[in-house]
Order: structure tokens, then C-alpha cells, then sequence
């Protein structure tokens, strides 16, 4: 008899029996509706399209076949979980549910095409997203302060030789550094030379050698072959960025608007726990528009 109890088969048995038992309690009688699971041809065109898109090709009958099967098999058991109430305290259940429904409001929402007159006037509220910066294009030759005694006084003489017409490829020291920038923005240069570099950069006179700039690397000599200053673009040039900025503020505001009418249709209670005042407890405060009690 020991042995008998100690199998666990028996206890399988044991559970599954328990299961259908409390599934027969909350179920109570059979609802025809309940029981019953139509495949229609839109379903099965479905999940035809579903295997075509992963499989490149169209499924086979039998394939076709056991895909509806599949189909019934996990409808069968999501009712079957949803009746014994397998997912009602499950937060992996819960998070995709509510996932689900964010992502439905985002669909929701993505459906309205602004006018021209609309996304001109965002552009207008909101310059500072489509704003062109200022860029730069210079080439800089590099002095190596550990290479030269007196780097101040060899950057003097290398700039007299440039200025009267030197080869640059032929002066300066080896370096990592790319000797031309082209089109690029403070930032950009910041990150390769420095923010002291950049900045130097703005007030240096263009088309002649200048210098030396002293950057985190060294010193350098620079000439400022062309710049182009920081512009605001026509809605007729950026329109599908307006577009793509637009749509997201609209769906960010609709989903919002949406949590807000959900959220009035409930009462919100803040049960804040502890011990009382006497321990010197610290009690949250209460969310705005939301009810405290005390248990």
C-alpha cells in the first residue's frame, strides 16, 4: 500500500482529478456557445498567410491541416486555462494583457494623416528637433609635443612655411587622426579633439592657416576650408521626419488621453502599511486624486 501511495502516477492521477473536479465546480453547466469552435475560411486564410510569410512558400494540405489542428488544440486549452482561472493571478498574464491593449491604442491612434497646414505649424512649435547644426570642413596637421622641445616655436615655424605655400602632407608629425574633416558639427569635433578644440574652431578666419589649436592629443594647425552655418530646413525638405515626429507625439497623447478616461471609471485605494507613528515610521504620500486608508 506504501508503494502503491509513493508512485507518482497515482499522484498525477490524483491532480489531474482535482483539477477537472474544481473545473466542474466553476464551470457549472455546459454553455453550447462554450463548447463550441468555429474555424472559418478567414482563419484558415490566416493562418495559410501566417506560414507563407515565415516559410516563403504557400503550406502544403497536410502542413495546412495541422496548423488548424494547432489552432483548435491551443483555442481548446486557452478556454480550458481560462475557465479553471490559470492566468487570473499570473503577472506574465497580466503584462501581456495590458500590452496588448497598449499596443491596440497605438493602432488606434496611428490612423489620422495630418494636412500640410498641421505638420508646418508642429515644425514651428518644435524647431529645435529639425534644426540643422552649423558644420565644418578643415585639415589639420599635427604637431606631437613629446616630439619637439619647444612645441610653440616649432608650430610658428611650420605655420610661416604653410602660409607661404608648403605641401602640409610633407610637415607635421605622424598621427591617428585623419588629416581633413568634412561636414562636421561641434559635437562630432568635440568627441575627436575636444570641446576646447571645437570651440576654437568657431572664431578661426577661413582659407588660411591658423593656430596652433591645442586639442587633447596636442597642438595643431589648422585651416578652415568651408563652414556652413546652422539653418532651419523647409517642411517641404523634412517632411517625413515632421511626419514621423508628429505621429509620435499624437499617438503618445492619444494613448494618454485614453489611460485617462479608462483610469475615471475606477477608484483608486492606497493601502499604506506600517507599524503607526509611534515607531517613527516614514508614510508615503498619497498619489494625486487617489484614496489613502490604513489597515
Amino acid at each position: 500500500m506504501r508503494r502503491l501511495l509513493a508512485e507518482p502516477l497515482l499522484h498525477f492521477l490524483i491532480l489531474g482529478a482535482a483539477l477537472f473536479l474544481i473545473f466542474d465546480l466553476r464551470q457549472g453547466p455546459d454553455q453550447p456557445s462554450a463548447r463550441r469552435i468555429v474555424v472559418g475560411t478567414g482563419q484558415v486564410e490566416q493562418l495559410a498567410a501566417q506560414f507563407a510569410r515565415t516559410w516563403m512558400r504557400p503550406p502544403t494540405p497536410s502542413e495546412l491541416e495541422g496548423l488548424v489542428e494547432r489552432h483548435v488544440r491551443n483555442e481548446i486549452y486557452y478556454r480550458e486555462a481560462q475557465a479553471m482561472g490559470l492566468g487570473e493571478d499570473d503577472p506574465y498574464v497580466r503584462n501581456r494583457l495590458a500590452l496588448k491593449l497598449d499596443l491596440l491604442l497605438d493602432d488606434l491612434s496611428a490612423e489620422t494623416e495630418p494636412s500640410d497646414g498641421e505638420l508646418t505649424r508642429f515644425l514651428e512649435a518644435h524647431p529645435e528637433r529639425f534644426a540643422e547644426p552649423a558644420r565644418l570642413w578643415f585639415r589639420q596637421l599635427y604637431l606631437d609635443p613629446d616630439r619637439h622641445p619647444d612645441p610653440a616655436a616649432e608650430a610658428q615655424r611650420l605655420l610661416a612655411e604653410l602660409r607661404a605655400g608648403a605641401d602640409p602632407d610633407s610637415l607635421g608629425d605622424p598621427s591617428l587622426l585623419p588629416p581633413s574633416f568634412e561636414a562636421v558639427t561641434r559635437e562630432e569635433t568635440a568627441r575627436a579633439l575636444g570641446g576646447d578644440f571645437a570651440d576654437t574652431l568657431t572664431g578661426l578666419a577661413p582659407g588660411v592657416w591658423s593656430g596652433p589649436v591645442l586639442s587633447s592629443f596636442g597642438s595643431h594647425l589648422v585651416l578652415i576650408a568651408d563652414s556652413r552655418p546652422a539653418r532651419q530646413p523647409a517642411l517641404a525638405e523634412i517632411r517625413g521626419a515632421v511626419l514621423a515626429e508628429w505621429r509620435d507625439a499624437r499617438r503618445r497623447e492619444a494613448k494618454a488621453q485614453a489611460y485617462r478616461r479608462l483610469k475615471a471609471h475606477y477608484e483608486i485605494v492606497m493601502e499604506v502599511g506600517g507599524q503607526g507613528s509611534q515607531q517613527g515610521d516614514a508614510v508615503a504620500a498619497p498619489l494625486p486624486g487617489v484614496a489613502e486608508t490604513r489597515p
